[in-house]
Order: structure tokens, then C-alpha cells, then sequence
């Protein structure tokens, strides 16, 4: 999906000369009046065919006139107006696309000294001490064990608050990740799935931390089949080697068919921005979409000079989310698994009332951004047609004028009118409304056109 949008295109200006108009039609039929009555036969008496010259005839093709003319006005309405329902049109399919979500059903999170939700209250700023990275512990305790690795112990502890709800859930989908890990990884998942009476009918190993796309790709599949997808991220230490960044052990549990809990609202994660080089530009288009409505609170992680800058510039432009808390200010320098750990702190500040989130993240120079809020944002309407006279509506009014006008004349010259047959008066009608017609097409079709390559469609 390409997050652009047109620039702002300008309203059409209704300033159709009506006055002028009726003005022109009084002078002409005053005009007419006086000639007609100046070159009346003295002899005969004023009837309905005075009338019928000297006003209905006049006004025909003067109406023929003012319509052929307004074709070039009703033309760059046209004109306007097409530009307008492109851009529209263009704006509603970016709006559509960021509103769309996955539910966030649940997560856990494992980090030192022990698994907690202290973390976030502490970075709220609700209770406790904020954390700095100087003073922060950066390795998870875990015993040792000779039934599981030190990423199978974490698993063991982080799907722990999470057991009974994924017991809910069937055909559980699970991507794992586990920094310096391989294909056993999947099997010793499985174990511990057994162990806590998970069923999952698919394991996947990822090689690489995934990023928000995969977000993308399972609102994608939510459209079609009942989807329910458990992300495993075990950010942890190299043996033996020392860092500076701090554990992290994730577990999120997305899904499309959330099943209701007493006392317990759901966390709904819309549509990422992913993939993102230029932060400056497209980060207003992301918050035009309006996927939630005044964000309190900017997570952020991983991000370059490049990207936070241009960011937070933005949003102080745009005037939206006041607060904003980086990551490694708190946890340690960055890593891989941060930008998992910030979806779990962000879903934990909408459940402590801290109002909807907003989460950038930034991995081999491609920026990402999303929203999380506990309220579903509507799908906008799709941008109907405006309803406005088009040039071929005009040329057809003015065909018809000049028709009746025509008709009239000669009706009103004596006993030719009655000799004409049905075949002559039906070919005359069918070629000036149809050339009329014709006429309107043409410009109808020439300001379409020009408003589509205007807009570089």
C-alpha cells in the first residue's frame, strides 16, 4: 500500500452568472415584443401566434445559445469535481487500509529481574521510579535447567498468564524467534506447549526477528479465514558475551475472532505503516487517516537522527501526542526485540487508562508506525459521485431548444407546417439532439480526461 495523498485540491466556485442570464432573457424578450408588435399587420388582431413569435420562439434559441454557451462552464466543474472525487476516492482507500486491525487478545512480557507489568507503570510514570538505562538490570534470572534451554525456561514463564486464555482458541498458528536459535527452538516450543495444555497446530521458526509486516500480512488473512496467530520473541543474550541491551522475552496473541472476557476489553491494533524511507512526508498522511482519534503517547524504538527528528517534528506541527518515551532512554541500547516489547507496554498503558498509543519502530533504515486503542475506528464512506449539470446534459437541453424553437417557426408560418410528415420531424429531432449531444460528449469527455492526466492517472 503506497500512504500518499493528494495535495488539497481546491473547491469548485458556483458562480454561475444567473443574473446576467435573466437579464439577457427580459432585454431579449422585451426586444422581441416591441419588433413584433411594430411589425404586427395593423388588420389583424393580437393572438396566440403573437405571443408564440415574439416571446416562446425567442426564448427557444436564445435558451439553445446560453446552453451551448454554460457547456464550457459546466465543463470546468466537471473538471473540478474529478479532480476532487480522485483525490477523495484516493484518500478513502489510504483511510480504509489504516483501519483495518487485528485484535491484540493478550500478552506477557519477561524481563529482569523477574516478569512483571512493573515496567510499564514505572515509564508511565504511575507508580514507582522511571527507568533509566544505567540503573536498569539487563539479564532475565531464570534456574537452570536440564529439560529446557534458557529460552525454553522463558517461554515456560511468559505464556504462563496467558495459558487459559489461548485454551479458548483453536487452530493457534505460533511464530517463534529466539535470538542465536534454530529449527529446535520449534520443537522445544511445542514441549512446552504440551506442558501448559496449549494446542497449536502450526510452529514456524523465523530466522530473523520479524517486523510490523507480519502485523500487515495477518490483518491481510484476517479478511478471509478465521485467524488466530501467537508471536514468540525471545530477545536474549549470546552465551557468554556481554550487552548493553536488555532481555526481553514477548508473547502477543493476535486474533480476528475475539472471545469476550468478563472484566477484560480488548486491545485493537490497526494497520501498520511499514517499509517507510521518508518519515517527513509520510507520517502526516498516517496521521490524516485518523486511525485514532488525538493518540496520547509515542513509543518509540530503534530509530535513526534521520527518522526521530523529522518525526517528532511532525508531530509537534500536526500538535498531537504530547508524550513521547524512547525505549532505549529506559532499556539499554536497542535491539531486535524492543519493537515487540513496546506493542506489550503500549496495549498495558490502554489498560491502565492511558488512552490510545502510538508506536514507531525503525529496522535496516525502514521506519514503521502503527496505533493500538481499545475502541474499533468506523470505515469512512466511500465518496459518491457528485450530482452537477455535465456539458452533455447542457448540449442536450440546447438540441432540444433549438428543436422545439424550429417546430415552432414552423407551425406558426401557416398550412406548411401541416404538410410536414412523422418520418421528417423525427430525423430533425434525432439530429439535433444528437448533434447537440455529441457536442456535450466531447466536452464532457475532453475535461474528464484532462482532470485524470492532471492527477497523473
Amino acid at each position: 500500500m503506497n500512504w500518499w495523498l493528494y495535495p488539497e485540491q481546491d473547491e469548485f466556485k458556483e458562480d454561475y452568472p444567473y443574473l446576467a442570464v435573466f437579464i439577457l432573457y427580459v432585454i431579449v424578450v422585451i426586444t422581441c415584443i416591441a419588433v413584433r408588435a411594430v411589425t404586427w399587420p395593423g388588420n389583424k388582431h393580437v393572438d396566440f401566434n403573437f405571443l408564440v413569435q415574439s416571446v416562446a420562439i425567442p426564448v427557444l434559441f436564445l435558451t439553445t445559445i446560453v446552453q451551448m454557451l454554460s457547456m464550457v462552464y459546466h465543463g470546468i466543474r466537471h473538471y473540478t469535481e474529478t479532480r476532487l472525487l480522485i483525490a477523495a476516492r484516493q484518500e478513502y482507500r489510504v483511510v480504509s487500509h489504516a483501519r483495518s486491525n487485528i485484535t491484540l487478545a493478550g500478552w506477557s512480557v519477561l524481563t529482569p529481574p523477574k516478569a512483571t507489568k512493573e515496567l510499564a507503570l514505572n515509564m508511565l510514570k504511575l507508580e514507582g521510579e522511571f527507568p533509566l538505562a544505567t540503573k536498569m538490570p539487563l539479564k532475565i534470572e531464570l534456574e537452570e535447567s536440564f529439560d529446557f534451554t534458557r529460552a525454553g525456561q522463558a517461554f515456560n514463564r511468559v505464556l504462563e498468564p496467558l495459558a487459559g486464555k489461548l485454551s479458548q482458541y483453536r487452530q493457534i498458528e505460533a511464530l517463534v524467534w529466539v535470538r542465536g536459535g534454530d529449527e529446535s527452538c520449534s520443537d522445544e516450543l511445542r514441549r512446552v506447549f504440551e506442558r501448559q495444555a496449549i494446542g497449536a497446530d502450526k510452529i514456524t521458526f523465523l530466522p530473523e526477528c520479524p517486523d510490523y509486516t507480519q502485523i500487515t500480512e495477518w490483518i491481510k488473512q484476517s479478511g478471509t479465514r478465521v485467524a488466530n496467530h501467537l508471536l514468540m520473541i525471545a530477545d536474549l543474550h549470546p552465551a557468554e558475551e556481554e550487552s548493553k541491551w536488555m532481555e526481553n522475552v514477548t508473547a502477543l496473541f493476535f486474533t480476528n475472532y475475539y472471545v469476550k472476557t468478563e472484566g477484560e476489553k480488548p486491545v485493537y491494533l490497526y494497520q501498520p505503516m511499514t517499509g517507510v524511507n521518508d518519515v517527513e512526508s509520510k507520517v502526516p498522511v498516517y496521521l490524516r487517516t485518523e486511525t485514532v482519534s488525538k493518540p496520547k503517547l509515542l513509543w518509540y524504538t530503534g530509530l535513526s537522527r534521520t527518522e526521530k527528528y523529522p518525526l517528532l517534528e511532525v508531530l509537534d506541527e500536526n500538535k498531537v501526542v504530547p508524550d513521547r518515551l524512547e525505549l532505549e532512554a529506559s532499556l539499554g541500547e536497542r535491539s531486535a526485540g524492543y519493537q515487540w516489547l513496546m506493542l506489550t507496554l503500549a496495549a498495558d498503558a490502554i489498560m491502565y487508562g492511558q488512552g490510545d498509543q502510538l508506536v514507531a519502530a525503525s529496522a535496516q533504515n525502514h521506519f514503521a508506525m502503527a496505533a493500538l486503542s481499545s475502541r474499533l475506528t468506523c470505515q469512512p464512506d466511500y465518496p459518491e459521485e457528485k450530482r452537477y449539470t455535465l456539458p452533455w446534459q447542457a448540449g442536450g437541453i440546447g438540441g432540444l431548444m433549438l428543436f422545439f424553437g424550429l417546430m415552432l417557426i414552423i407551425a406558426s408560418v401557416g398550412e406548411a407546417g401541416k404538410t410536414l410528415s412523422g418520418w421528417f420531424i423525427t430525423i430533425m429531432a434525432v439530429l439535433l439532439i444528437g448533434l447537440f449531444l455529441g457536442m456535450g460528449t466531447l466536452f464532457t469527455l475532453y475535461y474528464g480526461d484532462k482532470a485524470y492526466e492532471h492527477m497523473g492517472m
